[in-house]
C-alpha cells in the first residue's frame, strides 16, 4: 500500500471546521428551547390570569344574584363581607377570610382558593352616601327608592399568584 504525499499533509482541518458547525448547531438549539420554555410559562402565567377573571366574574355575579334576592339590608352590618353604609369597606389588600368576606356559592374549579365577595351599601333610599355615583342613580330619588351597592370580587387562578379583583356598582330597589 502506497501513501500519497496529500494524504500526509492533512492536519485534521475537516474536523475543525465540522466542531464549529457542531457548536453554533448546539448553540443555536439551545437558545430555541430557552425560546420555547418562556413561551411556555407566558402561556402558563397567561391561562392563570384568565383563570383568575373569570373566578372573579363568577363571584362579581353571584354577589348580584344575592342582591336579587334580599328582601332587606339588615344583614349589612359589617360580618361575612355585607357592609352597611356605616360599616368600614376592607381594602382589596386586606386578606379576604370567612370573617370579612362571602365564598362563591358553587365550586370554581382549578383555582387555588373558591372565588369571594364583599358588599357595601353606598347609598340607601335615594340618599346617596359616601362618593357612589352611577351616573346619578341615587340622586333622583326613584319610586320606591333606590338603593346602590358596591361590590368587590376576588378570584384567582391556578396558583395563589395570580389574583383579580373586580369592583361593580349595583342598584336595587328594595321595599322598607
Amino acid at each position: 500500500m502506497t501513501i500519497l504525499k496529500s494524504q500526509t499533509k492533512q492536519h485534521g482541518a475537516s474536523l475543525f471546521i465540522a466542531l464549529v458547525i457542531l457548536i453554533v448547531l448546539s448553540l443555536i438549539g439551545v437558545s430555541t428551547m430557552r425560546s420555547a420554555i418562556v413561551q411556555e410559562r407566558m402561556n402558563g402565567n397567561l391561562r392563570d390570569k384568565q383563570l383568575a377573571f373569570e373566578a372573579a366574574e363568577a363571584a362579581l355575579r353571584d354577589a348580584e344574584s344575592f342582591i336579587e334576592g334580599i328582601v332587606t339590608t339588615g344583614a349589612f352590618d359589617g360580618t361575612n363581607g355585607l357592609y352597611g353604609a356605616d360599616s368600614a369597606l376592607p381594602g382589596a389588600d386586606t386578606a379576604w377570610n370567612d370573617s370579612n368576606s362571602t365564598s362563591y356559592s358553587g365550586t370554581f374549579p382549578q383555582v387555588s382558593s373558591q372565588p369571594r365577595y364583599r358588599i357595601q351599601i353606598t347609598s340607601q333610599f335615594g340618599e346617596v352616601i359616601g362618593a357612589a355615583n352611577i351616573g346619578g342613580y341615587g340622586y333622583l330619588r326613584p319610586q320606591p327608592p333606590t338603593t346602590s351597592f358596591r361590590i368587590i370580587a376576588r378570584g384567582t387562578g391556578g396558583s395563589d399568584n395570580a389574583v383579580v379583583i373586580l369592583t361593580s356598582d349595583y342598584g336595587r330597589r328594595i321595599s322598607q
